[in-house]
């Protein structure tokens, strides 16, 4: 694991980094060796806020935490961090089932090969988030996306939010 930090509003001494490396090393069991994370800390008029910002499993995980002891807000975060990463390892499934169809594998047989061409130009395979409304939220603002399909977790059923013209974000829930 590798990461970057950057402070603004306040020196970063250290004895703060070296804090900082040891409590990264609690969560550095979880990652794999090419795992980078962002770590950034800023200094307003009372707090300190720290973020931290990762890729993962194909997704950004992002956590934020604010106190008035830089040294809090270290734990925090990584604490914080430590307890997502497990919830997001927990939720990975494998995105192939060997020797299944899909319905849309089952439709591209039936369909003659021209008019499939045709009509699809491009075939993009991404993996189903399992993710909670509020992270799928911050995950497409994340991403700037106009839409985001997900698992819900609470529900576990496949939602899709989409963001109207008027910025005001829709829910749709499938029902089979």
């Amino acid at each position: 694991m590798d990461y970057r930090i950057s402070v603004k509003g306040f020196d970063f001494t250290n004895a703060m980094k070296n804090y900082l490396e040891k409590r990264l090393e609690k969560i550095d069991r979880f990652l794999e060796d090419n795992a980078h994370i962002e770590i950034k800390f800023e200094k307003d008029a009372v707090n300190f806020v720290g973020k931290f910002m990762i890729h993962y499993l194909g997704k950004d995980i992002i956590v934020t935490e604010s106190d008035t002891d830089i040294y809090v807000v270290i734990d925090k975060l990584s604490d914080s961090f430590e307890k997502k990463l497990k919830r997001e390892k927990d939720y990975v499934r494998p995105s192939h089932k060997a020797n299944v169809k899909g319905l849309g594998e089952t439709f591209a047989d039936e369909m003659p090969e021209e008019e499939l061409n045709e009509k699809i130009v491009a075939v993009k395979r991404v993996n189903l988030m399992i993710t909670s409304i509020d992270e799928a939220i911050a995950q497409m603002e994340i991403m700037k996306h106009e839409f985001f399909v997900f698992r819900n977790m609470d529900t576990n059923e496949i939602n899709m939010l989409i963001k109207g013209r008027d910025g005001k974000l829709v829910l749709y829930e499938f029902e089979e």
